[in-house]
């Protein structure tokens, strides 16, 4: 729908689309009455039933008002446009952060800010229920998070009953094993979302993720699967920065954190923990926390996240170049996502990318661009894809990469 140019309630004039989801989309738009801009998000299913769930919920977002929690201004519904009219804020999600743009000191601060906004919410009787990267944003040039998005917030008094019907809704990979089970959810599900989200800080990936996007394997495994602890991903993530993250996304809503509070309180005796010089060093010499300190170790900890970051970054920037035919900007940036992956061991991104660049310097060679070494190099990469895809059981990929092999195969003999 495009609601450009339209105005809702003489006052509120939309300017241009911001956000797309998956019930909603979200608007920056001017404010009229008061001279100031603002994010208006317009429920995209205009039925009777879901209007009125939507602007009750929009009613608990407008109680919550809280320094790091998105302020809502206003709600209403026009022609059957059911609307609420947000604070507009300016920043990056946590999802957008790249290139290791968050240090230790970042991450744990925006942690304990995360914990603050969802100890005020829960104070308010209201749980979030759809906590991710996406839905917070940082703000103040980094400094500082606002949790955002509580569309999917319900009164706890409400939560029960709307987990019982079967309804899941939320984001898959950061759901808690209760809501699956039409089990009530409450605060303690809120915490195992910034734990899964404190996870794929720390280590560049979530725990319960199938690689063949299979939604009910995901459930399955969130439900059943333990996690792998974080140290066997990241090995530089210490004792007690695993025991916070494996407590708080406990399968057993009891063994988790009990409140907001109490995470919060753990997370700050770690920012604040320190090795002493007299600490106690196993036979190689390492404290808990890795010497010289504890936030030494967490900036380490944080590289691999870093580096799959970067690789993104780096994968995304070669396929522009490549839909512009630039193919050595394409293939530097090709070069570094897969030295990135590579060094944090990462086989199946790897592998994606190593599929990518094949298909990049077959069209390139199809330019009449033809390099006999680069072609025989990406033969080589594919050939070891190849072996990760059949690891995985990917079968479209395995198709795809005997098919770049041979064309690359036949351009090369064709010299």
């Amino acid at each position: 729908m495009n609601l450009i140019g339209r105005t809702f309630a003489s006052r509120y004039e939309i300017l241009e689309a911001i956000g797309r989801g998956g019930s909603a989309d979200t608007y920056r738009a001017v404010d009229r009455t008061l001279g100031r801009e603002v994010a208006v998000k317009v429920l995209i299913d205009r039925s009777d039933d879901v209007n009125h769930r939507f602007l009750r919920e929009a009613q608990s977002m407008a109680r919550l008002n809280h320094a790091r929690i998105v302020t809502v201004y206003d709600v209403g519904e026009e022609d059957g446009f059911a609307y609420i009219v947000m604070e507009l804020v300016a920043g990056k999600t946590l999802s957008d952060l790249r290139g290791g743009s968050i240090s230790y000191k970042q991450a744990i601060d925006y942690l304990l800010e995360i914990l603050e906004a969802l100890e005020y919410a829960h104070g308010q009787n209201i749980v979030h229920r759809d906590i991710k990267p996406s839905n917070i944003m940082t703000v103040d040039d980094g400094q500082h998070i606002k949790l955002m998005d509580f569309g999917l917030a319900r009164r706890l008094s409400d939560v029960t009953q709307t987990t019982r019907t079967g309804s899941i809704v939320g984001t898959i990979a950061y759901l808690a094993p209760e809501r699956f089970l039409s089990k009530p959810a409450d605060v303690r599900s809120d915490l195992y979302s910034v734990g899964i989200v404190t996870y794929e800080i720390f280590t560049g990936t979530v725990p319960f993720r199938n690689e063949r996007e299979d939604l009910v394997a995901t459930i399955f495994s969130h439900v059943h699967d333990a996690p792998t602890p974080p140290h066997e991903i990241n090995r530089n993530i210490p004792g007690t920065l695993e025991r916070i993250i494996m407590r708080a996304i406990d399968k057993d809503p009891g063994k988790r954190y009990q409140t907001a509070h109490d995470f919060a309180r753990d997370v700050r005796a770690l920012s604040a923990a320190a090795p002493s010089p007299n600490a106690s060093r196993d036979r190689a010499g390492r404290t808990d926390a890795a010497d010289p300190s504890l936030r030494d170790a967490l900036d380490r900890a944080l590289a691999p996240s870093r580096n799959r970051n970067q690789a993104i970054e780096a994968v995304l920037k070669a396929m522009l170049a490549t839909r512009h035919r630039r193919y050595d900007e394409a293939k530097t940036n090709f070069m570094l996502a897969l030295h990135d992956l590579h060094a944090i061991d990462n086989r199946l991104e790897y592998a994606k990318t190593a599929l990518k660049y094949g298909a990049m310097i077959l069209q390139k060679a199809s330019d009449g661009m033809r390099e006999r070494e680069e072609l025989r190099d990406a033969v080589h990469k594919l050939a070891e894809t190849l072996e990760v895809f059949r690891d995985f059981e990917l079968g479209p990929q395995i198709d795809e990469t005997e098919y770049l092999i041979n064309a690359l195969e036949r351009t090369a003999i064709g010299f």
